[in-house]
């Protein structure tokens, strides 16, 4: 009985612990960054209408969902400013890298995807809506009933199968808090993006609905547990 007790005491903790975790795994990611003469834009499964040359890059990405860059803002007196390296990309993190385009902003060029090393030095982001970024993040099939809490700075939607669910926002220049509750079973695609210059945050925790049906669990035999001494009181 001791034992009986302690694992399911261990099975609470873990749910508890890992309920509210950054999804750690490998995301195909597309990105593309281009110029936008002063505006935002709507960040949904259609890609913005860039002007002038872009610079496109995939990439499998392996670990949370967790970036954030608050740098000083970055202008063109200041730049580069929100750097990809700065965003969370590394080395170490990207896998299977194949990029083309460079773009130039004002006589600069800030962002030049034709090999690993540069897509890291570019800049993903500047002020007053020069020049921005959009992502495809394949989210993968996730289970009925997953929730996803996701900070974002800038836009961002859930695409499932296609359609998008209902919550997402289109381009926010301040931080903001979207959580995505008892989801329905199916593929999911997160599109993101990267306007106005840093900070940049997407941090994506999904408490995984296996954790929280432990939890319950975990709860329910604590109870047991409680009214069975009770009742030896008695």
């Amino acid at each position: 009985m001791r034992s009986f007790k302690v694992a399911l005491l261990a099975g609470t903790t873990l749910a508890l612990l890992g309920a509210g975790s950054a999804h750690a795994a490998s995301y195909a990611i597309s990105v593309i960054t281009g110029l936008t003469n002063g505006n935002g834009f709507d960040t949904t499964n259609t890609a913005p209408a860039f002007s002038g040359s872009t610079a496109s890059a995939t990439f499998t990405y392996t670990g949370n969902l967790n970036f954030i860059n608050t740098a000083p803002q970055n202008n063109p007196s200041n730049p580069p400013g929100d750097l990809n390296s700065a965003f969370g990309f590394t080395a170490a993190n990207v896998t299977n890298y194949s990029g083309t385009g460079t773009v130039t902003y004002q006589g600069t060029q800030v962002a030049d995807f034709r090999n690993e090393n540069r897509f890291l030095k570019s800049s993903g982001s500047v002020s007053d809506f020069g020049y921005g970024s959009y992502y495809t993040i394949a989210l993968g099939n996730l289970a009925a009933g997953t929730t996803l809490v996701i900070n974002h700075d800038d836009g961002l939607s859930l695409y499932r199968d296609g359609v998008r669910v209902a919550g997402g926002a289109s381009g926010p220049t301040t931080v903001v808090a979207d959580t995505f509750s008892n989801l329905t079973a199916g593929n999911y695609t997160l599109y993101y993006s990267r306007q106005n210059g840093s900070a940049s945050v997407l941090q994506v925790a999904v408490p995984e609905p296996t954790s929280l049906a432990l939890f319950g669990a975990g709860l329910l035999g604590l109870a047991y547990i409680r009214r069975g001494r009770s009742n030896r009181a008695a």
